[in-house]
């Protein structure tokens, strides 16, 4: 019998016993989709710590009121330079410019306060429903105020124009470095150095006048999350309309640390330094760190689900296991027969293993698509730590279909293989 025919034996009589079939088959791929899913979060932690500190956002130290990094630690990342709360500590201008001179080149000290605001120059699009990316309104620009040494930071390429200079955060300066997608957008083909952008923030009738005078290139890859929508522009943080009013301090600091440079010698470095100028009201935090340890608390649940899932799988497969056993009984004068007719024992036990196969990776494949669901609602939860496990899942999907196969397969075509035809057709 040829392995095609031996196919079809099996689908023939998984056909024939249809329900203990389906029971098999949703049991596999129950246990296989949820622990697919589980590996692949691990997998895929691990994979993202090899390029972390690469990215920009996790080359990064925050120096905060010591209540509040209490209160974060071991809480998931927060983006840096959102947070405008106000903590018993803060730092003034002059205190950061003190921090900055006492550090190394490779280590930048910077804050942001960023604000919306709209301009006559985008006309809102009165037939549009739908809003220009998240954070965005037809009409909308996204402004984050900061200071020059988060461009040295960042990295980021400047296509045409100047930066803004620590004599603009003094005289608070009303200039802007924008995008080059915004550049487009607010002057097509002219040119946009010395233009002036009218902007009201979004929260105020509050009417102000910023002069463009430099343009950023197009986002790197890794870029990208500074540059939101690409309608973005950066400002002195002397002329937010933040600081002008009720913030003149700042409750939180950031620190870029140049690629190449330890990040647990930097933090040292830091600390040191900061506490000279503020005493112990500080605390130091690595965002590289704090989202390691966020990973590492997903790991922990990840483990104890793939757990849950690994006991259900072994229960669900012992009952397979007498699922098939029951089928290889009920079938005890068919296989007689059929020995009697001249079917070897080798025969009868791969028949019964191919259809211990069958079932099992048939079982497998649904559980891979049913572990698409699963990690949908898990990013939409927790974030996308499953981008890119398409050919990973495939692969242990495939690996656990024949592991099962052969667990609760190999016994039962044993035990059919060794039927005595004589016996067997005396039954009744």
């Amino acid at each position: 019998m040829s392995l095609w025919d031996q196919v079809k034996w099996s689908l023939r009589h998984s056909k024939r016993q249809l329900l203990e079939s389906i029971l098999v088959i949703v049991a596999i791929a129950l246990g296989v989709g949820v622990i697919i899913t589980v590996l692949g979060m691990f997998l895929s932690v691990g994979d993202q710590y090899a390029d972390l500190e690469s990215m920009a956002q996790f080359r990064t130290l925050e120096i905060m009121d010591k209540a509040e990094a209490s209160r974060r630690l071991g809480a998931p990342l927060t983006l840096l330079g959102n947070d405008l709360d106000t903590t018993d500590w803060s730092a003034t201008l002059d205190e950061i410019e003190e921090l900055q001179q006492s550090l190394p080149s490779t280590m930048h000290v910077y804050t942001q306060m960023s604000w919306m605001a709209t301009t006559p120059l985008l006309p809102e699009e009165e037939d549009s429903d739908e809003p220009r990316g998240y954070w965005f309104d037809s009409n909308q620009i996204y402004i984050t105020g900061t200071l020059p040494q988060y461009f040295s930071f960042q990295g980021t390429d400047l296509l045409s124009g100047n930066l803004f200079l620590p004599k603009d955060v003094q005289d608070g300066s009303e200039v802007l470095v924008i995008s080059e997608g915004l550049a487009q957008d607010l002057f097509g083909d002219r040119d946009p150095l010395g233009q002036v952008v009218p902007l009201t923030r979004s929260s105020t009738e509050e009417m102000a006048y910023y002069t463009v005078i430099g343009v950023l290139s197009s986002p790197k890859e890794d870029q990208g999350y500074i540059f939101r929508d690409g309608r973005t522009a950066f400002a002195p943080i002397t002329a937010s309309p933040y600081y002008r009013g009720i913030q003149s301090s700042f409750s939180n600091l950031s620190i870029g640390i140049d690629i190449g440079v330890d990040i647990a010698i930097a933090m040292e470095r830091v600390d040191a330094e900061a506490r000279l100028i503020w005493g112990d009201q500080i605390a130091v935090r690595s965002s590289l760190e704090e989202f390691r340890e966020s990973q590492k608390q997903l790991q922990r649940y990840a483990f104890l689900i793939g757990a849950l899932a690994s006991i259900g799988l072994v229960i669900a497969m012992i009952n397979i296991l007498n699922l098939m056993l029951a089928r290889v009984l009920k079938r005890t004068k068919s296989v007689g027969l059929s020995m009697a007719l001249g079917s070897s024992r080798r025969l009868v036990f791969r028949q019964f293993m191919m259809e211990a196969f069958s079932l099992g990776m048939l079982g497998s494949s649904v559980g891979i698509l049913l572990s698409f669901g699963l990690a949908e609602i898990l990013e939409r939860a927790l974030g996308g730590f499953m981008a890119g496990m398409l050919g990973t899942r495939i692969l242990l999907g495939v690996i656990m279909g024949f592991a099962v196969s052969l667990f609760f397969g190999i016994y039962p075509a044993y035990l059919g293989s060794r039927t005595n035809p004589v016996d067997a057709l005396r039954t009744d």
